[in-house]
């Protein structure tokens, strides 16, 4: 086969929260009776890695408010709707596909790990996957420090990454695996086609790729 890895990343490609990131977000936003966010494509426009800097560009203002203080209000809005969140479009499928084919399966993700390893157990989705590495805090700094912090454990490992954003195309240069990018999560499909690697619009067609 032409991989023996994949490496997932979790929000917006195995779980689909596109819309409750927005109304978690835009709930905040009201509250401070700043402007909010009319569309997913506003959101996927202004969306950026840190997080720190996407709540700066919506006018948060960290002097009166500490942003680990609306990261955490963040968190309570998002777990209190996380439960209505499905798998992303063929997600399960192309988990159990790759499994079936004897592939070994990791996440790489930007979110604190037990909210992601709750969501997997919900999805039905805790056993398919061997190494997690996730984040031990809610601030979303992005996967970048944690991808050249275990570059050297993939060797010479012939590694695919899915995920949903540039964020995630950068992440699987860094750790040295082709990436293929679904465009229903959190990226904007402009600049998720400006990667210049395979798009997919449901996972099962990545899974097709990745088996051959």
């Amino acid at each position: 086969m032409k991989y023996d890895l994949v490496i997932w990343d979790f929000n917006g490609t195995i779980i689909d929260d596109v819309a409750l990131g927005i109304s978690s977000v835009n709930t905040m936003l009201a509250k401070r009776s700043l402007p909010v966010l009319e569309s997913a494509d506003e959101y996927r426009a202004k969306l950026r890695f840190p997080i720190i800097d996407y709540y700066r560009s919506l006018g948060f203002d960290f002097g009166a408010e500490p942003y680990d203080v609306l990261a955490r209000e963040w968190v309570e809005l998002y777990n209190a709707g996380e439960d209505k969140c499905a798998a992303c479009t063929g997600a399960a499928d192309a988990v159990r596909r790759i499994r079936e084919a004897g592939i070994e399966q990791q996440i790489l993700s930007a979110s604190e790990r037990g909210m992601l390893i709750a969501s997997l157990r919900r999805l039905g989705l805790e056993g398919y996957f061997g190494e997690i590495y996730a984040q031990d805090n809610f601030y979303a700094e992005g996967k970048l420090g944690t991808a050249k912090a275990i570059a050297s454990r993939f060797g010479e490992r012939r590694a695919v990454m899915l995920g949903d954003t540039v964020h995630d195309f950068e992440t699987a240069r860094i750790i040295g695996a082709d990436c293929i990018l679904f465009t229903g999560g959190h990226g904007m499909y402009s600049d998720l086609a400006a990667c210049r690697v395979p798009l997919v619009s449901d996972l099962r067609e990545a899974a097709d790729i990745i088996l051959g």
